[in-house]
């Protein structure tokens, strides 16, 4: 049996930053450590305690049945110090250094950050930001834990849910790309919707889903199209249509800026595609928390500028 005494509490702060985030990486800087200082910590607790603790499977850092029992006795009287702490010492933008996760896909950040970077450098250089890609259009669990403030999505309908708090950042129409050589379409100024049909697509999906809001309306009408390519990356997505006859539907705000670099031209669809909407989205058991919720009205702040 190890005795309390006998055991350096540091350990079991990155026992519980890497249980929290399931990441060496993230735990470390979240301690303000190096990665390697993290690891070695690691490596002292898991002799401390003869156990591996974590095992890397898939890029995560997955707990041992020995974790699991240490985590039920551990995480709740850490979360419970950290809840005191926070309360105990009132936020201020201002002052002391602030980190803040967020999750964003490629669209979304080159929306965003441009904005988001100039008003940190010029009024909050003590502020850092992590963008990290999400997994999920809504990571709840992530929000829930606080390993993500504020998570910003995609969507096209309002939502309501009882644990996740929503409001548009952000909203804008589709336009339907296409290479300005198109062997077919080139010169004319309109799209009909025989030759939306006719041609193959490409399909973003940034969260793998099997189908985009073009097929969700389309099957409105029994229509299907035919789909090429599909891949996760709005901002990459364009740059594939030179010299093919696919089509491409795509926020008009980011399409309009490489017709003349990419030699493509733009129409409007031939079907009613809802707008599309950038979402924020955040855990409401943490939208009190004075933190998040200065980080929410500030991002609004921002898509008004």
């Amino acid at each position: 049996m190890i005795k309390l005494e006998n055991l350096d509490l540091n350990l079991i702060k990155v026992f519980y930053f890497i249980y929290k985030t399931q990441s060496v990486n993230i735990a470390a800087e979240k301690l303000n450590l190096s990665q390697s200082a993290c690891s070695h910590s690691l490596a002292r607790l898991r002799e401390r305690l003869d156990d591996e603790l974590f095992i890397r499977i898939n890029n995560r850092m997955t707990p041992t049945e020995r974790a699991k029992e240490l985590a039920a006795v551990v995480t709740p009287a850490l979360d419970l110090l950290q809840g005191g702490l926070t309360t105990s010492v009132p936020f201020n933008p201002d002052s002391g250094s602030h980190h803040f996760v967020i999750s964003a896909t490629d669209f979304i950040a080159w929306c965003l950050m441009p904005k988001l970077s100039a008003c940190l450098a010029n009024h909050y250089p003590n502020i850092t930001i992590r963008l990290v890609q999400g997994e999920e259009r809504i990571p709840s669990d992530l929000l829930e834990s606080g390993d993500i403030d504020i998570a910003l999505g995609f969507d096209h309908d309002a939502e309501y849910s009882s644990q996740i708090g929503n409001a548009v950042w952000l909203k804008g129409e589709y336009c339907i790309a296409m290479d300005s050589a198109h062997t077919e379409l080139a010169g004319q100024d309109k799209l009909n919707l025989e030759a939306f049909l006719k041609y193959p697509h490409i399909l973003v999906t940034p969260w793998n889903e099997k189908q985009g809001i073009v097929d969700d309306t389309l099957a409105k009408r029994n229509k299907k199209r035919k789909v090429a390519i599909t891949l996760p990356s709005v901002l990459s997505a364009p740059y594939l249509l030179k010299e093919t006859n696919y089509l491409l539907a795509l926020p008009d705000i980011y399409a309009r800026t490489l017709t003349e670099s990419l030699n493509i031209v733009c129409f409007k669809p031939p079907i009613a595609i809802p707008d599309f909407q950038i979402k924020l989205y955040w855990h409401k058991i943490k939208e009190k928390d004075a933190k998040i919720s200065w980080l929410i009205n500030l991002l609004l702040s921002l898509a008004h500028d």
